[in-house]
């Protein structure tokens, strides 16, 4: 399998897309999700053989990836860019299948970075990838993450829109605990969810919505309604810690504000004021707030 050119998932944080905002000021529920996942296999440690056997997975997987329907509501269309990459480690053969051991790495443009390295599972070049299979080893556990990633996003259309896909990663994780023979890493997954999902993150979350709302608009010069936006999310992120804003939890990182893009808000409708009590609260790093 000629193995591609490792690329970073660390995405660099852009602009959140506007189309991720068109139902902010509406009360209709939120339309359908469309994963868009860029999927890599990094195949460099396995035997030729090995490599050859997964030549055509990564595109299976992407297809899987791309062809299901996460969220279906309504008929606009929302796209999530993600870039999945697969490192595969070891690996072993019985009579039916190979088992591998690897890591995987998912990113999004707006502040999602995810890495694993505890992961086992086994495949079979005799079975199809599917989403939604609890029994299979691989998808599980990349569909966990996915889950995440949709939480994280929906999250910004709506205060805490993105607790019922945050349950769904929550259950793969609890499931997993069933697959005995592929349960390394499921422990420190159930944790994580759970804090991400529980009150601990409420805040900061609450935040994330008021302040994506207020950059959007913001960015439509609609001030009155931005600063109504901006002024909740600052008074949400001062009931809290600076540490806050960005989750590190072993080699996850989730930027729940993007403080670039939310003090650009704060400045452009001259929200000084706001930007004062921020600077205050956070007093070892006032330089985020220039």
């Amino acid at each position: 399998m000629k193995t591609k050119q490792t690329q970073s998932c660390l995405l660099k944080v852009g602009p959140l897309l506007v189309i991720l905002f068109c139902l902010i000021s509406s009360s209709q529920v939120l339309d359908a999700q469309i994963v868009k996942a860029d999927v890599g296999f990094h195949t460099e440690q396995l035997p030729r053989e090995e490599q050859e056997y997964l030549a055509s997975l990564d595109k299976e997987l992407m297809e899987a990836i791309n062809s299901h329907i996460w969220v279906e509501r309504g008929n606009n269309n929302i796209e999530l860019p993600l870039r999945i990459e697969l490192f595969f480690e070891k690996y072993s053969r019985s009579a039916t299948y190979r088992r591998y051991g690897a890591g995987i790495m998912v990113g999004s443009r707006s502040g999602v970075q995810l890495r694993d390295n505890r992961w086992d599972f086994r495949y079979s070049s005799d079975f199809r990838t599917r989403i939604g299979e609890t029994e299979n080893t691989l998808s599980t556990l990349v569909e966990f993450y996915i889950w995440i990633c949709i939480g994280f996003e929906r999250d910004r259309f709506a205060p805490l829109g993105g607790q019922p896909y945050y349950e769904k990663a929550k259950l793969i994780a609890e499931n997993a605990q069933f697959e005995l023979d592929y349960i390394r890493g499921w422990d420190r997954r159930r944790d994580f969810i759970r804090d991400l999902s529980l009150d601990k993150y409420r805040n900061i979350r609450l935040a994330a919505h008021h302040a994506a709302a207020g950059q959007y608009y913001s960015n439509k010069q609609k001030t009155e309604s931005a600063r109504t936006h901006l002024s909740r999310a600052v008074e949400l992120m001062i009931n809290d810690k600076p540490a806050s804003m960005e989750l590190h939890r072993d080699d996850h990182i989730i930027r729940f504000i993007n403080t670039t893009e939310f003090v650009a808000a704060l400045n452009q409708t001259g929200s000084d004021d706001l930007i004062e009590q921020l600077e205050k609260w956070d007093d070892d790093h006032p330089e985020r707030y220039k």
